[in-house]
């Protein structure tokens, strides 16, 4: 099954409509690298074609419907500024992000789990920390008095 063919599955099973511009957007997140801002993945559907039939708008709402969805993640850093990358189902995903450069890495961190399970025993609250940013500042900026 194509890529393409998996994110249009992804979304009918998920009882919503499918369109061509959903699934270029979708696409457009699904392959990118790193995380991306809606204006990059505007960027990347239209191909440099500033003509091209999609608005920046129509990102935004499908990164919405794809975020409430479970289909991506979205992530506000320092600057305020939201970036998204595709979410496989099930899956956790944590970063640390620099308060000084602003350079973000990603994290693996179990002991997530473990405060979501105590979280969830102590106050009955169902915490989503499946996608998370914790600020700070990184070794570099650190040695260099950074703040």
């Amino acid at each position: 099954m194509s890529c393409e063919s998996e994110i249009a599955q992804a979304v009918r099973d998920r009882g919503r409509r499918l369109t061509m511009q959903r699934v270029r957007i979708l696409s457009a997140l699904r392959h990118a690298s790193e995380h991306q801002s809606a204006e990059q993945i505007l960027d990347r559907v239209r191909g440099g074609d500033p003509l091209a039939d999609i608005s920046l708008s129509t990102v935004y709402r499908t990164l919405e419907t794809a975020t409430a969805l479970g289909l991506a993640s979205e992530l506000r850093g320092a600057t305020g500024t939201a970036v998204y990358e595709w979410s496989e189902p099930g899956t956790t995903h944590h970063h640390v992000e620099c308060l000084a450069c602003g350079r973000t890495e990603s994290v693996a961190l179990a002991s997530l789990a473990l405060a979501e399970a105590e979280i969830r025993e102590r106050s009955g609250f169902e915490a989503d920390i499946r996608h998370l940013a914790i600020p700070g500042l990184c070794a570099d900026c650190r040695a260099r008095g950074g703040r």
